[in-house]
């Protein structure tokens, strides 16, 4: 009993203390929002459009950002929207074809001049001369050479003026505001055009109905990129355009993707095998196979090998002869200068003296000396008794060089 009623006491002194240091918590902090500002992200430098695409799906359009020419090569089979920012190079006469056709079955296609365009450069697209719409550059560098050292479409851009344009949109009470830039503006050869949006500078906004579809043409898509989507009508105008489409495609960029990327889009089982494959390859290769070889611990020849593997040589070269002459004349030589009490024996006497101080009969250093050969053999023979007359002398030589010191 005496215990639990410590146990109480204790719980109720820790409860105590909580409620103290929770008491003192919100007294002494205070709770603030603080916005923080980060970097843009990877995706959205990659993507203009990514900002739109959210929007989009934030008011319960699919739609999807994409990048390459694959929607203009191939366009989708189901129906919908198709915003090319800049729709590039032509297309071959077959891809056009089927993109319109695609249109004609009851979809939207909105696209903007290709990247770069200059009215000096002649840039067209084959899809703008079967509309009939003609580009012209309103506004951009003072000079022509200022418009061929410029590099970068943007820096154009930040060079034209923004023209906010109020209109009135198809099958939509109200107006919109939506803010064109100057730099390109688009007129209407074949006056086909169902709709457009035109200010002084000329038209901005050229709409064609093909079939059960639409062609929107548009000078700049710059209103619609992630710093400007946010500005005048902008986004409202996006949400107009897509009001009637089922499924909305953003191709922020029309260039062609590298081979890299394409194999990695239609080949990635393919790819990630290869890399599997070749760390495995490298993993085999550090492995060893077998037990560890040891070092080979050399030993010297028999002197006799030796000499049985040159005179065979030297035999069926025919030089046997001749070397052997020329070994006799060099030893012979080399005796008499490192003992010169030789030169004035007979040859007799030469070789009982050599053969004393060898170990060696006297016909054996006089067959090594003055000898001659009948066979291969014998001239094995003979040069091993010339190789321990050479050994000899070596040896003389070392003792004397020791004498000396």
């Amino acid at each position: 009993m005496r215990t639990k009623v410590i146990l109480s006491i204790i719980g109720v002194l820790l409860l105590l203390l909580i409620g103290w240091w929770v008491q003192w918590f919100y007294a002494n902090h205070e709770q603030k929002t603080r916005e923080i500002k980060t970097d843009v992200s990877p995706l959205a430098k990659r993507n203009p459009l990514l900002a739109a695409d959210l929007f989009l799906q934030r008011i319960g359009r699919q739609s999807e950002s994409v990048s390459g020419r694959d929607f203009l090569l191939n366009p989708p089979e189901e129906k919908g929207l198709l915003v090319v920012n800049r729709i590039g190079g032509s297309l071959p006469a077959e891809r056009q074809e089927a993109l319109l056709d695609w249109v004609r079955r009851g979809s939207h296609l909105i696209f903007s001049p290709p990247s770069g365009w200059t009215e000096e450069a002649g840039q067209n697209n084959s899809l703008l001369d079967f509309l009939g719409v003609e580009v012209y550059q309103q506004n951009g560098p003072d000079n022509e050479e200022e418009a061929s050292e410029s590099a970068d479409i943007s820096e154009i851009d930040q060079q034209v003026k923004l023209s906010p344009i109020v209109f009135e949109m198809p099958a939509f009470d109200g107006e919109v505001t939506v803010s064109f830039t100057d730099r390109l503006a688009l007129f209407d050869s074949l006056g086909h055009a169902d709709w457009q949006v035109e200010s002084d500078e000329g038209a901005h906004l050229l709409q064609f109905e093909m079939g059960r579809g639409i062609i929107t043409v548009l000078g700049d898509q710059d209103f619609f990129s992630n710093e400007r989507i946010g500005e005048h009508d902008h986004a409202l105008f996006l949400a107009r355009l897509a009001a009637d489409s089922p499924r909305t495609w953003l191709l922020y960029s029309s260039d062609m993707p590298s081979l890299l990327q394409l194999l990695w889009r239609y080949a990635t089982e393919l790819v990630v095998s290869l890399l599997l494959l070749l760390l495995m390859l490298v993993w085999f290769l550090t492995q060893r196979s077998g037990p560890i070889r040891g070092l080979a611990h050399l030993q010297r020849r028999n002197l006799m090998e030796h000499l049985a593997a040159v005179g065979h040589y030297i035999w069926r070269t025919d030089q046997a002869e001749k070397t052997f002459g020329r070994s006799q004349v060099a030893l012979e030589q080399r005796w008499v200068g490192r003992h010169p009490l030789l030169n004035g024996m007979p040859q007799d006497e030469r070789c009982q003296w050599i053969a004393g101080h060898v170990g060696l009969t006297p016909e054996a250093v006089e067959w090594a000396l003055y000898g001659s050969i009948q066979g291969e053999h014998e001239f094995i023979k003979v040069s091993a008794i010339q190789q321990k007359l050479i050994a000899q002398l070596y040896n003389q030589q070392g003792l004397s060089a020791q004498g000396e010191r």
